[in-house]
């Protein structure tokens, strides 16, 4: 298990440098992600923004070091991450980052106590320990009520909410949320963004993807892309 590295309040918890990413089809190079500079500090809502094939979903899937860059670098809380080998990335993504998506991803026949308490399992806490955390987290998103359901018992916004607790179980330093509301109606986008603020307001780190503007205005800043690049940040 990873020791989780740790940011001071100033220093940037993730800096990349001409960071590209690069697919190829056959003989066929295409670019994804073309020599982007990003600076994230410690305590930022950031929405990535852009039109489908801007690379927005790509530069999040390198940020949460879900894919490898093709060049560049990538330094996250002090640590260059080229440097760790995919096992150890493994770990430090279950230990330091959440994700929430739009696809909410819970286990159907699983409570939402267990879903919640899953991660914490993975890295070795007992379980009597694991469900409390999650009993407490579940609470704090507005389902202390629910614990023992199971997501066809719940609606999509209490999934989310399911998911939301789920991703902060291991007290991530930075959450990661893919279209946390593409699945929702309009009320229930709005009640789980104020959620989303709420954290953000209690400290947490929050990347967000969305092509929505209305979603977008709760970040307090937009990095826009098209074409892999940024063009406004």
């Amino acid at each position: 298990m990873p020791t989780s590295p740790r940011p001071s309040k100033t220093e940037a918890i993730i800096r990349i440098t001409t960071l590209t990413k690069t697919y190829w089809n056959g003989a066929v190079a295409i670019p994804a992600v073309q020599g982007v500079d990003l600076t994230v500090r410690p305590g930022e809502f950031i929405a990535l923004m852009g039109p489908s094939g801007s690379g927005k979903s790509t530069l999040m899937n390198l940020l949460a070091f879900l894919d490898a860059p093709s060049s560049g670098s990538y330094w996250f809380a002090g640590n260059n991450i080229t440097d760790f080998s995919e096992d150890y990335l493994a770990d430090l993504r279950n230990s330091v980052l959440g994700f929430v998506f739009q696809q909410f991803h819970l286990l159907p026949r699983t409570t939402a106590l267990d879903n919640v308490a899953l991660p914490l399992l993975y890295t070795g806490v007992k379980r009597k320990q694991a469900r409390l955390r999650a009993a407490e987290l579940l609470q704090k998103v507005g389902l202390g009520d629910r614990v023992y359901h199971r997501p066809n018992e719940l609606s999509g916004g209490q999934q989310q909410r399911v998911s939301i607790a789920r991703a902060l179980v291991n007290n991530p330093m930075v959450l990661f949320c893919d279209e946390p509301t593409g699945n929702l109606d309009t009320k229930t986008s709005g009640d789980i963004m104020k959620l989303i603020s709420q954290l953000h307001h209690e400290g947490k780190t929050i990347i967000m993807v969305t092509h929505a503007e209305e979603i977008a205005d709760y970040a307090e800043r937009r990095v826009q892309l098209r074409d892999g690049k940024i063009v406004q940040s």
